[in-house]
């Protein structure tokens, strides 16, 4: 699903007003400013989901920062990025204190795609104000944004953040126009903190970070005009790494001897250091026989994906619904109304929000090629959720010979095929030592000039009865 399709399925969002005033700022030797730190970048030539290869740029530009106390800081996001980006002590702190997902506590029942627990999606995914790293303050419910503070909707003010153990979360905020085209989206939050060392990250792909330095009033802080000169080399390292990961990627690879006994490997997306590579690699894997298998690897441990059989199928669900225990409950599709309200668990007084939690066990075979196939949502090993990080299908001597095309739906331009025939067996290319991806990964988000979403897409699903959900706000 596009992530325009995402944004029409929500409701509207709850507006909120932040309240309180904001402790007097120190006093400053040169007059406050305001600075930009880039969030993604727009990289057309390797943002093409037409081409069904998006290169997120995880990354903030620059990746530390030094202001003085009553400086403001402006995260812009890129055109068509998708991030939520934070503020805290330490990105681990705030990892803690607000989790992105977890096992769900109120459905012992495994996930049929993955056999691990089924994923709750916790409170960083929605603006949070006020927050500390003990839990509390204010969860919005804004499932595609935009941020409660900060933004230049009409009659917002900048957020603040006030050191110490505050955390204070944007919740989504997507680079796109009101119109829902790609552009900037800027998050302003004035910095009332004292000097020390603190965090800027995105909640939605761990490892995407940066520092924040309080300077005295005597010292020096960061300019624009620094960052400015700064970001083209680090955006040109960044696309090299992950060009040369892409290349070395997407060469077919099998164990195993003569067909009809191999496993074939497919990365569900790669990461290099700073960029998330949302694409099937390899695209497509050679003809196969009954007795190969494809084996799915998620490679990325800052992403989250889906393989889901066939492509574009209205059949396959949302990656992202309601949990009515025995089975599962997408959102309706574009602007229809819903058919029935949020299915609940049995004694439950709320809706469950998870992650898809597939039809199809690993290792099930393949019948046809329009028979609906999916792994269900895995999130990578940075998350900290439990679940496995791989998920595969077979070919055996009942599989109809065709072409069986898939996609991630938390990502649905990232799409593969494979090809199967009956019986014989066929003329496939020698074995291949597996190409080497290199070591990873803080990840990224997306940028780009069409809108995309860059990590999780799980925002953007909740329908009416949104304020019911049932988020994770319990301490950690």
């Amino acid at each position: 699903m596009s992530w325009q399709a995402i944004v029409v399925r929500v409701g509207a969002a709850v507006a909120f007003t932040t309240t309180g005033a904001a402790p007097a700022l120190a006093q400053q030797t040169s007059p406050p400013q305001t600075l930009v730190v880039g969030v993604d970048y727009a990289d057309q030539a390797n943002q093409q989901p037409d081409q069904q290869r998006v290169f997120e740029y995880t990354d903030f530009f620059t990746r530390a920062v030094t202001v003085h106390t009553g400086d403001t800081v402006n995260f812009r996001a890129a055109p068509g990025s998708f991030h939520i980006v934070a503020l805290a002590p330490t990105e681990a702190a705030g990892r803690a204190a607000y989790p992105v997902g977890f096992p769900d506590p109120l459905d012992k029942s495994p996930a049929t795609g993955t056999g691990g627990p089924k994923i709750d999606l916790g409170p960083s995914n929605f603006s949070i104000t006020g927050g500390s790293t003990h839990g509390g303050g204010t969860v919005a419910q804004n499932p595609n944004g935009p941020p409660v503070c900060g933004t230049a909707a009409p009659g917002q003010q900048p957020c603040v953040f006030k050191g110490g153990d505050d955390i204070e979360v944007a919740g989504p905020n997507p680079g796109l126009d009101a119109a829902g085209n790609p552009a900037p989206s800027d998050w302003k939050i004035v910095i009332n903190a004292p000097a020390g060392t603190y965090s800027y990250f995105c909640y939605i792909h761990p490892g995407m970070n940066g520092t924040l330095t309080v300077v005295a009033p005597s010292q020096t802080a960061t300019t624009q005009a620094q960052i400015d000169a700064a970001t083209p080399a680090q955006f040109a390292a960044d696309r090299d790494a992950a060009l040369a990961a892409e290349k070395a990627a997407n060469v077919p690879t099998f164990t195993g001897g003569a067909p009809g006994t191999r496993t074939y490997k497919v990365n569900v997306g790669i990461g290099t250091d700073k960029v998330a590579i949302d694409e099937m690699l390899p695209r497509q894997v050679p003809t196969l026989s009954p007795g190969d298998k494809v084996q799915y690897l998620w490679s990325d441990p800052h992403n989250v994906h889906t393989v889901s059989f066939p492509t574009d199928s209205q059949q396959l669900p949302a990656p992202f619904g309601f949990n009515c225990g025995t089975s599962f409950q997408s959102p309706p599709e574009g602007n229809a109304p819903p058919s029935a309200p949020p299915c609940m668990l049995p004694g439950a007084t709320r809706p469950d929000f998870i992650g898809d939690p597939g039809n199809t066990p690993s290792g099930t075979a393949l019948a046809n090629p329009t028979a609906i196939v999916d792994s269900g949502v895995i999130f990578g090993t940075g998350y900290n959720v439990p679940g496995p990080q791989q998920w595969s299908v077979v070919v055996n001597a009942s599989t109809k010979a065709g072409a069986y095309n898939y996609q991630c739906l938390v990502h649905d331009w990232m799409q593969g095929s494979l090809t199967v025939v009956a019986g014989a067996s066929v003329t496939a290319p020698p074995a291949q030592v597996p190409a080497q991806i290199p070591a990873q990964m803080p990840n990224t988000g997306g940028g780009g000039n069409t809108a995309l979403f860059g990590g999780l897409a799980l925002l953007g699903l909740l329908t009416i009865g949104v304020g019911g959900l049932r988020l994770a706000t319990q301490r950690r």
